[in-house]
């Protein structure tokens, strides 16, 4: 999903990953932080005559202090879902926190508790912070009194300002899986996002009077997010009643490996078809090749170049019976137009996007009858 980013670290498995936009925020943070040095020694208890390192230079171990926070609160959440079966893809940290990438959708009760875990974590940690390790660094000098205390106070804020309910949070997503238990996902998912739109209304409103950009970029986020949360499920609610087959084209034209470019490219003007699965001798699917292959071939390439020469290869496919909305992530996020249906090793048919959007026109007018014969 971020494309723009590096792998730091990996931890359990799990890749920690940096965002192009947290070397942007990292110095701004660094920033802001070093300006309030006073500040928070003032709230740690310790003399700013006492501090060793510069104020910018606490500000920056504070800063990077506090994302690995907010990747430790990450991590909690992603170890409560992979204890419920789902894979974790990696844990992106941006511009304003952190994503952990699932590789499927929790259940509706289980993402309560997951919900729950980061925010936990990062209270618990805070806790152990201010009032077990801190009182032990007396003896450690003013700055590291203050980088503990800071540390403590900034994960029990996180827990907090995590909890409440303005989707796409952790609140709103406990908030979310509570109402779920008295209507359905949809629904409580609409009241959530709705719920989110509000606070995210009122943190822009709070951020223009007092000129604080961050509350601003935060309701942005949290306003974005809930929307594309909402439509989110509205199309998993709209695929949930089929699967592939029900939609997937099962007289399938295919190619040889071995077809020249050039006549592929008469198929494709002749047959009007805009990519194919490609076969060997004996039949069996060993690639797909589309117009977008062809025309990424260099100027200098002859039309007698072979298919197998610019075909995709291993092929992105799904089973027959695997439900739709599957398959449309899986397109997604491959960012392709098709895929291979294939079962027992076998080609059994083609899904594309316009497959896929016909189940989508289907459910609305199957509830718009249903509305007219209320």
């Amino acid at each position: 999903m971020f494309k723009s980013s590096i792998t730091i670290a990996t931890v359990s498995g799990i890749p920690i990953r940096l965002h192009f936009s947290f070397l942007l925020i990292l110095p701004f943070f660094a920033l802001v932080i070093s300006n309030n040095i006073a500040t928070i020694a003032g709230m740690a208890g310790v003399a700013t005559g006492d501090l060793v390192v510069s104020p910018f230079g606490l500000g920056l171990i504070l800063a990077v202090l506090l994302f690995v926070s907010v990747a430790l609160h990450e991590l909690a959440h992603s170890f409560v879902a992979r204890a419920q079966g789902i894979g974790i893809r990696d844990i992106t940290l941006m511009l304003l926190g952190g994503v952990a990438q699932m590789e499927d959708e929790i259940e509706e009760r289980g993402e309560l508790w997951m919900a729950l875990a980061g925010p936990l974590f990062s209270l618990l940690f805070g806790g152990v912070l201010l009032y077990l390790l801190r009182p032990a660094t007396a003896v450690l000098g003013a700055d590291v009194q203050l980088v503990v205390y800071y540390l403590g106070f900034m994960n029990v804020f996180l827990a907090f300002f995590n909890l409440l309910p303005a989707f796409p949070s952790d609140g709103g997503r406990v908030l979310r899986s509570l109402i779920a238990r008295r209507t359905n996902y949809l629904q409580a998912t609409r009241i959530a996002t709705s719920i989110g739109k509000i606070f995210a209304f009122g943190f822009a409103v709070f951020g223009l009077l007092t000129g604080t950009i961050f509350l601003i970029l935060i309701a942005f986020f949290i306003y974005i997010g809930a929307s594309q949360e909402y439509q989110f499920n509205v199309v998993r609610d709209a695929f949930s009643d089929f699967v592939v087959s029900d939609l997937m084209t099962r007289d399938v034209s295919t190619v040889h490996r071995d077809l020249t470019v050039g006549e592929l490219l008469d198929r494709m003007f002749a047959e009007r078809h805009s990519g194919y699965p490609v076969v060997n001798d004996e039949g069996q699917l060993v690639g797909c090749v589309t117009m977008y292959d062809v025309q990424a071939l260099p100027e200098a390439a002859s039309r007698e170049n072979r298919v197998h020469e610019i075909m995709a290869h291993p092929v992105i496919s799904v089973r027959p019976n695997d439900d739709l909305f599957s398959a449309f992530k899986k397109l997604s996020e491959a960012d392709i137009g098709r895929l291979m249906v294939v079962e027992d090793g076998e080609l059994r048919g083609i899904l594309t996007r316009s497959d896929i959007m016909k189940a989508y026109r289907l459910r609305a007018l199957r509830d718009e009858r249903a509305r007219v014969d209320m």
